[in-house]
């Protein structure tokens, strides 16, 4: 048993790695194709273009994984059923769990290598990759910052802070614009609610505008409509505002509760912490797929079919969990049901397609 355990482990290993390499060199080639004409501007711009997309392989290795396992037990499961070999493990009384086994181990160690990647390796390469793409090849702007949860960018005597900036929506939540004097004291002070991106200008709601002297506040004005408080369009707060996607779970977390404490809404970003949990936990959801599509062909031996038919399950649950979440951003369900949603039904799927296998 251990020496079945050792195969199986061994060659869904080698055929997932094989599989994560043609899946990488397909994204690759993609984006190289999609960006070609910032890549290859210079000698320059090629090298650093090679180092992003070095950088970008964390992030499509673990979007890859649970479909590349799924991919690679079918293989295996198909290749043993060619070769009577399923037959063998059948009359030596090992049962489906028992052979299911040593592959639901090697998901979870994928469930644990997917949430590391996820919360420490990811953020980092995406964040440089993002770098490099926007400051470096792009040429746009490094002088905006993001610390405390906040973006800070500063033109000369002028200091702009944003609470919050939804670069989804191009809309601006909270911003302070101070002004500072030729002995750098406070000269002005400007607050506006809310901003949005319209026409190639910032329009800005429910601002009050203050002027200070010596001795204080020397006037206060409040309007309910301004255009132009800033003039930076939302492209230059890309650069460092960070997308879920490019935040671990706990950063994530803790921006969410920042959002949280100055009322802003944070549906959407819930459905993407809690997305952080599900994901990885699809290998496990690929074992049971893998095992209730491929072991239906043990008479017929259709190896095309039976693969074709796994990818396209494979494919079904993307677009099912896709849809769930849009429908999680949209408010139209809680975030915890749309991000778990597609793993509690194809679970509950894969379960009942092993146990109706007839062995």
């Amino acid at each position: 048993m251990k020496r079945l355990n050792r195969y199986l482990i061994t060659n869904v290993s080698k055929i997932l790695l094989i599989s994560e390499f043609a899946g990488l060199a397909m994204f690759i080639t993609i984006e190289f194709f999609e960006k070609m004409n910032v890549f290859t501007t210079s000698l320059t711009n090629f090298m650093l273009s090679l180092l992003y997309l070095i950088l970008r392989i964390p992030y499509y290795f673990n979007l890859l994984l649970p479909l590349t396992l799924l991919i690679s037990i079918l293989i295996i499961l198909i290749l043993m059923i060619r070769n009577n070999e399923m037959i063998i493990i059948r009359t030596s009384g090992i049962s489906t769990i028992s052979i299911m086994k040593p592959l639901i181990f090697l998901s979870l160690f994928l469930i644990v290598f997917s949430f590391i990647l996820s919360e420490w390796v990811i953020p980092f390469t995406l964040n440089s990759s993002e770098y490099i793409y926007r400051v470096k090849l792009k040429k746009e702007e490094p002088y905006v910052f993001f610390k405390n949860d906040r973006i800070w960018f500063k033109r000369e005597k002028t200091i702009n802070n944003i609470d919050f900036f939804d670069a989804k929506r191009d809309i601006i939540k909270g911003l302070t614009v101070i002004e500072l004097s030729e002995d750098y004291g406070i000269k002005r002070r400007i607050d506006a609610k809310e901003g949005q991106w319209k026409d190639g200008s910032w329009y800005f709601t429910d601002i009050v505008e203050r002027t200070f002297d010596n001795t204080g506040i020397k006037t206060r004005q409040v309007y309910k409509s301004l255009k132009d408080v800033i003039k930076e369009p939302p492209s230059t707060f890309k650069v460092v505002n960070k997308s879920p996607e490019e935040m671990g779970y706990k950063e994530l977390s803790r921006y969410i509760k920042r959002l949280q404490m100055d009322g802003h809404d944070i549906r959407r970003y819930l459905v993407d912490l809690y997305d952080k949990i599900a994901f990885p936990f699809i290998n496990l959801i690929m074992v049971l797929a893998a095992f209730s599509v491929g072991l239906r062909y043990t008479k017929t031996k259709h190896i095309s079919k039976g693969i074709f038919s796994g990818v396209s399950l494979g494919a079904l649950y993307w677009f099912f969990h896709s849809v769930s979440l849009s429908f999680g951003y949209s408010e139209i369900f809680p975030p915890l049901f749309a991000a778990w949603l597609s793993n509690f039904l194809f679970f509950s799927a894969g379960i009942v397609g092993i146990v109706t296998l007839r062995t």
